[in-house]
């Protein structure tokens, strides 16, 4: 298999196939019993992983801490509460699932997307900027706190209060507040602010932990054709919202374009 050396995250894997990928993925680490990554797809490999809440802190100071992190929340919270978006088809979210709806609809929080398919992941490594590599990172379930099909009813302060303990991810598997949600497999990933060379977010050290595979711009475009006709893992799919409909048929895009067939 060939590989690709970059300066954020060294000399990693690039697939050139489908085939490729996935015996890297499938390769089991020795002494788990499981095999269960959460992946997210960059479509620049030069990009360091970080969550919304820290770029967009970043942007008006040379360096964010937790506790700005915290304090930004807590105020996203109170004026999103404020807006009545906390009452969502009748019911009234608690903090965490309040900051998945406001995630998915483009707000910047803590919470970085990442999904349970790699093949979700997969596209939106190739879903834009064509012409370089992409990055598609695993984080394996063993080197990361939380689980999936659990709510989160804390208040906001429990759920961050000991964060800075833990030296990886925590991992949550939000309830379906959004169609998007459910499409893409979501899966969030969150932590304290790291100083790790490849983001903000904390990575395990151990070297199993983490997974970067580099997404070359010859393969991110066969990777989208097969998605699209043999998966049908597309736009469309992924975003069944009115605003991903809006999205596809707006003057961007030709009238067919869309179309598998």
């Amino acid at each position: 298999m060939k590989h690709h050396e970059g300066a954020i995250f060294g000399m990693i894997p690039e697939p050139e196939t489908l085939d490729e990928l996935f015996q890297l993925a499938t390769n089991p680490i020795d002494g788990e019993s499981r095999n269960v990554y959460m992946w997210r797809g960059q479509a620049d490999i030069s990009w360091t992983i970080d969550s919304g809440a820290w770029r967009r802190l970043k942007k008006t100071r040379p360096a964010v801490s937790e506790a700005e992190i915290t304090y930004y929340e807590r105020s996203l919270l109170n004026k999103a509460t404020h807006q009545g978006l906390r009452v969502h088809d009748g019911r009234v979210l608690p903090d965490f699932e309040l900051l998945a709806r406001l995630q998915h609809h483009g707000a910047a929080t803590r919470l970085l997307d990442a999904t349970r398919s790699i093949l979700v992941g997969l596209y939106f490594a190739c879903e834009s900027l064509p012409d370089r590599h992409g990055l598609l990172a695993g984080f394996h379930s063993s080197f990361l706190g939380g689980g999936e099909g659990n709510p989160e009813e804390r208040p906001y302060n429990a759920v961050v209060a000991d964060l800075e303990d833990f030296p990886h991810p925590q991992t949550w598997d939000s309830p379906i507040v959004t169609a998007r949600i459910a499409a893409q497999h979501s899966q969030f990933l969150y932590s304290a602010v790291g100083n790790d060379p490849r983001g903000s977010i904390r990575i395990n050290r151990n070297a199993r932990s983490f997974m970067p595979v580099a997404i070359s711009p010859e393969f991110k475009a066969v990777a989208l054709k097969l998605l699209s006709e043999q998966f049908d893992i597309r736009h469309s799919t992924l975003f069944p919202d009115i605003y991903g409909f809006c999205h596809l048929n707006s003057a961007k895009f030709s009238q067919f374009e869309n179309e598998r067939w």
